[in-house]
């Protein structure tokens, strides 16, 4: 699947045409003031401030188009010969080289954090709206088929098979969540992704994910560790509510008044 990092559209487009105009009016500021005044060496910690704030604001294309910018102005005003892209000694090839390659530094770290960020906030959401949708639940297939189909649905994957352990009276409960209408086809095998449900020391089930569009989960991934306590928490909620809505409704009284 094609990312749209780099998908062309008129929104990206105008914002990278404002980071470069930014750039532009950060240059004539600079001329005006004087580059002897500033020295090379401000005028270049100067233009990463427009870099750094079009990256934050508006993303890694804006923040790339206003470093090329500010690469190309730097060269053409403020390092002799002046109002030419020539370079007229070793210093001068050495400072530009290295103020480009401080400004795709920082473009790409910002993006990386900010990358960081919004991944930690979508898990964040995904865990929430998983506990939400289980919190009212009074039934071991209800909840597995919940979390099966968010599981499907926030990886997109191809099927995702919920099978939860035979526990004293209760039967065993399976549930299938698919993109396919036909069902788990057998060429499939073996799934790519299981992670054991386990209560307490007991294994009281596992979630088995055949990979579909989007990367899986590690097993060691502190949310999918959260997401599995929270479903063994949520089961074993279930399955006192199973076992009580079985007994008669005196020793259901009783129970309570305990």
């Amino acid at each position: 699947m094609r990312s749209s990092l780099f998908t062309i559209s008129p929104k990206r487009i105008a914002r990278s045409l404002l980071a470069v105009a930014m750039v532009f009016a950060l240059t004539a500021v600079m001329l005006l003031i004087g580059s002897k005044m500033l020295g090379e060496g401000v005028i270049a910690l100067l233009y990463l401030v427009p870099i750094g704030w079009c990256t934050v604001r508006w993303g890694q294309i804006a923040g790339v188009s206003a470093a090329l910018t500010a690469a190309l102005c730097f060269d053409f005003f403020f390092i002799p010969p002046y109002e030419t892209f020539a370079m007229g000694s070793v210093e001068g090839w050495l400072l530009w080289f290295l103020f480009s390659a401080v400004s795709i530094l920082v473009v790409g770290r910002i993006q990386t954090i900010l990358g960081d960020w919004q991944n930690r906030e979508r898990k964040a959401t995904f865990l929430y709206e998983m506990v939400a949708a289980m919190a009212n639940l009074q039934s071991r297939q209800g909840i597995a088929r919940v979390v099966a189909d968010q599981i499907q649905q926030k990886y997109l994957a191809e099927h995702v098979g919920v099978h939860l352990s035979d526990r004293g009276s209760l039967s065993e409960v399976r549930v299938i969540a698919t993109n396919n209408p036909g069902g788990i086809p057998t060429a499939h095998g073996k799934p790519d992704r299981t992670l054991p449900i386990v209560s307490g020391p007991v294994l009281i089930g596992d979630i088995a994910i055949w990979k579909g569009l989007l990367p899986l989960p590690s097993e060691d991934d502190p949310m999918v560790n959260t997401l599995l306590r929270q479903t063994a928490a949520a089961l074993d909620r279930a399955q006192v509510s199973e076992e009580n809505a079985h007994l008669p409704a005196q020793t259901r009284q009783d129970n309570l008044s305990v």
